[in-house]
């Protein structure tokens, strides 16, 4: 790997933007202990008011309503990824109430929704939630059961939703529920701007996370809540619209956080191999240790060069297709997974140890595999989308690079002749392929990367054309087996009592 493209890839986008990573950079050495946040499970108030303090929790509110930064996308990327270097939990914390909470309101409120919330998001005066996810409906929001029953003035709310980051702690809350006329009638999606002092809206149980475990995440409960006709984001029948660009622009804030993390990642592994010794030879020159950094220093490069290229293109008014914004997750989220195992294994029992940071990145970077749509629920979208005729991806790839676009339509047409209606894992297989080929036209010309990138692709078409496994018999059967031979037994002794005492408590 050369050192130019490291250096191009980590150019700042601007002198403001730079200054901003500057600034994070200090702040972390002296203000942040990110151990006792994730022990603690919880940010600390200075944290949160500093940042406020600074535009970062609202960084593309214009100063015109009330922001302290406007910043393009190129720049918000680039502190992204500098807090994703910094401490993942932070930068989700960050990246949520600048996606989740603030874009919502910011592309599809109205003047006085916008008036009301944005200044005080921008400042850190208080936070923003999104809260779309319930029991029965996560990579799957079709499920939705929560429901906006229309009235004369606006909207009955009922229901229940999982897994919101900052809802315990937010001042408001974009919800997304089905959209019920007076009558009942399903009549599609609503998404909605809710007051976090909302009547009826009751804070739920907080989950308790294996990573991320600074930030909040809780249950929400509608119980009949009145929600007026003017927090209505766009249109009353647009709520999926709503959630598809909020959610699509937080896949592209995962893959610079991610981009960041693995840096730190990298960092971590050179300090420690070129300090261990095994005899008289240092680690670091192990030629499978070199392998090893190598692979993942092209992994931190080509999300550089992706994120980054991706950010000119927003920023000179394109409108790229959805499956980019995944594809984008889709490889940044599985490159940061394979960079923390890396570590992991290489730092051996020290990383293994929660006085080493490896230990705090590998159960935060868990979850980016899951949450804002799983790996396998993105990639197979991004197969059904490519099967499509036509397909929105492969004319904009054709765009950026034919030969790409040509070689993935190849597979695409392979995967057709193979199977007139492709299985799950032929779907997975060949989303997976469209990711790779996403991120090789972004990367392109980078002739460091293109037999790497060659190899990923090359590796997810040959599982497409793989034969298919036997297929497993039926699960009750198979359920017996497993329990003879693992001789699994429910834990029925008792744990600790947490409900609260019903003689001091309603």
């Amino acid at each position: 790997m050369s050192l130019e493209l490291a250096q191009t890839a980590l150019a700042p986008p601007s002198d403001r933007s730079q200054a901003l990573a500057d600034w994070l950079r200090d702040y972390a050495r002296r203000r942040i202990h990110s151990r006792l946040i994730d022990e603690r499970r919880c940010i600390p108030p200075h944290v949160a008011l500093d940042f406020g303090n600074r535009g970062l929790l609202g960084m593309q509110v214009p100063a015109g309503q009330g922001g302290l930064l406007g910043l393009d996308h190129q720049e918000y990327f680039w502190l992204l990824r500098q807090l994703g270097a910094i401490d993942f939990t932070l930068a989700a914390f960050v990246g949520l109430n600048n996606c989740l909470g603030v874009r919502p309101i910011l592309r599809f409120g109205n003047p006085a929704m916008r008036e009301r919330y944005l200044p005080d998001l921008a400042r850190g005066r208080i936070l923003g939630a999104f809260a779309v996810t319930e029991a029965g409906a996560g990579s799957n929001p079709a499920g939705i059961a929560a429901v906006a029953q229309r009235q004369a003035n606006g909207f009955v709310l009922s229901g229940e939703k999982w897994w919101s980051g900052s809802a315990q702690w937010a001042g408001v809350i974009n919800v997304v529920a089905r959209h019920h006329d007076t009558a009942g009638r399903h009549c599609g999606f609503v998404a909605l701007c809710v007051d976090g002092d909302q009547p009826g809206l009751r804070q739920g149980e907080e989950a308790l996370t294996l990573g991320l475990r600074g930030m909040v995440q809780n249950q929400l409960h509608f119980d009949a809540a009145a929600i007026g006709a003017d927090r209505v984001l766009g249109s009353p029948y647009a709520g999926m619209s709503v959630a598809a660009d909020t959610m699509g622009y937080g896949r592209l804030a995962i893959a610079a956080v991610a981009g960041g993390a693995v840096w730190r990642l990298l960092q971590l592994m050179v300090r420690y191999t070129s300090r261990r010794r095994v005899g008289e030879t240092l680690l670091y020159g192990n030629d499978h240790v070199q392998a090893v950094i190598l692979e993942h220093w092209r992994a931190a490069s080509a999300l550089d060069l992706l994120v980054r290229r991706i950010g000119i293109a927003l920023d000179g008014g394109a409108s790229l297709p959805p499956e980019v914004h995944a594809a984008a997750k889709l490889v940044a989220t599985e490159l940061l997974w394979a960079a923390a195992d890396a570590a992991m294994q290489l730092l051996g029992g020290r990383a293994y140890c929660e006085n080493n940071p490896v230990a705090q990145i590998w159960r935060d970077a868990r979850i980016t595999r899951v949450f804002e749509g799983p790996s396998e629920t993105i990639a197979s979208y991004l197969g059904q989308q490519l099967l499509r005729e036509p397909s929105a991806l492969l004319q904009h790839l054709q765009t950026r690079h034919a030969g790409q676009a040509a070689q993935l339509q190849a597979i695409a047409d392979c995967c057709r002749a193979q199977d007139a209606e492709p299985s799950a894992r032929g779907l997975v297989a060949l989303g997976e392929a469209a990711a790779w080929t996403v991120l090789a036209a972004y990367v392109e010309p980078a002739p460091e990367l293109a037999g790497w990138l060659g190899a990923k692709r090359a590796a997810a078409a040959e599982r497409l054309l793989a034969p298919a496994e036997a297929a497993l018999p039926d699960a009750d059967l198979l359920a017996a087996l497993i329990d003879r031979q693992a001789g699994l037994v429910r834990q029925m002794r008792a744990g600790e009592q947490r409900e609260l005492d019903p003689y001091l408590f309603d």
